[in-house]
C-alpha cells in the first residue's frame, strides 16, 4: 500500500503497518504509521470509507474511548499560569512530599 509521509513523501508499506483507531465515544476515527525511511510516526484523520477499506485490507484495529474525567463537573476557579508556576516552584523544593502529606491529612 501506498501513504505519504509529510518528510518523505510518498512511501510504501504492508497494510499490516498501519492501525486504525476508533474512539466510541466521538466516532472519530484516525489511522497510524510507521514511515519506513525516516521512521516518523504518521497519524491521519480516516472517513468511514477509508476505515472500511483498511479494515478490509488487514490493517490493525484499536477502538478507545475518551477518559470518564472528562464528564466529571468541574468546580472552582480555572488554573492560572501564576498557579502552574508556583505548582513547579513548589516541586523544585525538598518538602514537597510533606507539605502534600500534611494537606491529605488535614483534607
Amino acid at each position: 500500500m501506498r501513504a505519504t509521509c509529510p518528510t518523505c513523501g510518498d512511501v510504501e508499506l504492508s497494510v499490516t503497518e498501519v492501525q486504525v483507531q476508533i474512539c466510541v465515544t466521538t466516532a472519530a476515527s484516525t489511522y497510524s504509521l510507521l514511515c519506513p525511511s525516516c521512521r516518523v510516526i504518521v497519524n491521519k484523520q480516516a472517513n468511514e470509507s477509508v476505515v472500511e477499506s483498511l479494515a478490509a485490507a488487514g490493517a490493525r484495529m484499536m477502538v478507545w474511548t475518551l477518559p470518564a474525567e472528562l464528564d466529571e463537573p468541574k468546580l472552582g476557579p480555572k488554573i492560572t499560569y501564576d498557579d502552574l508556576l508556583e505548582f513547579h516552584l513548589g516541586l523544585e523544593g525538598e518538602t514537597w512530599q510533606e507539605e502534600l502529606a500534611a494537606l491529605a491529612a488535614n483534607g
